[in-house]
């Protein structure tokens, strides 16, 4: 069984330059609809531009919200529009939004636009139409536009506003969502949760604002410590062990966050050396680097573990440094950026043949990456 270590961090601002970032197409504010825009891209208000992408359920598992997020890291504004509840009916998933979310945010200074849906349709694919489920769902547009307008008027921080947007609407907004997917069930007549669960998840935080941040945190460290008992067969763990962290910020906030992996992966050794490795680690099992979606997904997680003022292990402050490990079935060798130019060259001509000329382009803005953000990114063999 992997071995889990947990360490203690601090975190007092945030500083990220993006480069392996998606072009972002520029939508007008008003004419924007989030139903119909693409995943990511930017809104130009009159006075500048905000980054802007979208969720397609609260649980960050599903879809590659952060990939999405990272393409907009480099925007002067970013807002990212959540929906407060995902139901897919009685036989498919029921999601709700964590204050782990929410904390990711406000760490990286990120606004969120709580949304929810309010349109679907029954799902009559040949494998579901017998199914109580249903698809093609569509956020309320016009409650997400008046979110943008006051974002972009408002001069305080993501932190402040997710703040006031949790304490002073979250309840108005989720029963929003409830009373929406009872319109959509009569409507499809398909048949979806019942709201019980949710109805008493709600009285919690309408009893009192920090039960909403305890019971989510509470479900968001079990889902971290399941997160550290699975081993994937290609997540290519030899070198060390799952790691979670309990981070706190400048407002004394905790916030629990895993890696994949932490080197070397013995309590021993990181006493005796005082240094670790931060670890992501993605993988392509036939070609020759993971997917760009997946390698943007491991460098937002990065983007906080490269921020950390400090690490503690076992109440012992230690140095560390954060690396980014990407396998590949075709690749020869191995390659460690940022490195010499020749050194690159060196790389790709023994590995003439195996990789793509995106592939080349995908080096040179990771090696960017590296260098201004203090980042190793391991390149080598999955064999």
């Amino acid at each position: 069984m992997t071995e889990t270590l947990s360490f203690r961090g601090y975190i007092k601002g945030v500083m990220y330059k993006a480069h392996l970032t998606a072009p972002l197409e520029i939508y007008s504010l008003d004419d924007f609809n989030i139903n119909e825009a693409k995943n990511y891209g930017l809104i130009e208000t009159g006075v500048g531009q905000i980054g802007f992408s979208k969720w397609v359920s609260p649980k960050r598992t599903r879809s590659y919200p952060f990939e999405r997020i990272y393409n907009t890291y480099n925007s002067a504004k970013i807002i990212t529009i959540i929906p407060v509840i995902k139901d897919e009916g009685k036989d498919g998933d029921l999601d709700k939004i964590q204050y782990s979310t929410i904390s990711w945010m406000n760490l990286l200074n990120v606004y969120i636009v709580l949304a929810y849906y309010h349109a679907a349709e029954k799902n009559t694919r040949a494998s579901q139409r017998h199914k109580q489920k249903i698809t093609k769902q569509k956020f309320n547009n016009e409650f997400v536009k008046s979110q943008v307008e006051e974002i972009i008027n408002y001069k305080q921080s993501a932190l402040h506003w997710n703040k006031n947007l949790f304490e002073e609407r979250f309840v108005e907004i989720f029963k929003s969502a409830l009373a929406a997917y009872k319109r959509i069930s009569e409507l499809t007549r398909i048949e979806v949760h019942r709201q019980t669960s949710l109805l008493n998840y709600l009285q919690e935080v309408m009893s009192d604002y920090k039960a909403f941040a305890s019971l989510s945190l509470t479900g968001s460290q079990r889902a971290s410590l399941r997160e550290l008992g699975t081993v994937h067969k290609f997540e290519h763990l030899s070198e060390g062990a799952k790691g979670q962290f309990f981070i706190e910020n400048y407002l004394g906030g905790i916030y629990y966050l895993t890696a994949d992996e932490v080197i070397p992966n013995s309590q021993e050794l990181i006493l005796k050396d005082k240094k670790v490795i931060i670890q992501e680690a993605k993988n392509s099992s036939r070609g020759f680097l993971p997917s760009v979606c997946d390698i943007r997904d491991g460098l937002f997680k990065l983007i906080l573990f490269s921020n950390l003022e400090t690490l503690a292990y076992e109440g012992e402050r230690i140095e560390f440094s954060c690396q980014l490990k990407l396998t590949g079935a075709r690749v020869v060798g191995s390659l460690r950026l940022p490195c010499p130019k020749a050194e690159m060259q060196s790389f790709l001509e023994l590995n003439k043949g195996r990789y793509r000329k995106n592939d080349i382009e995908t080096l040179e803005k990771l090696q960017a990456e590296a260098q201004q953000n203090g980042l190793r990114i391991l390149i080598a063999s999955n064999i």
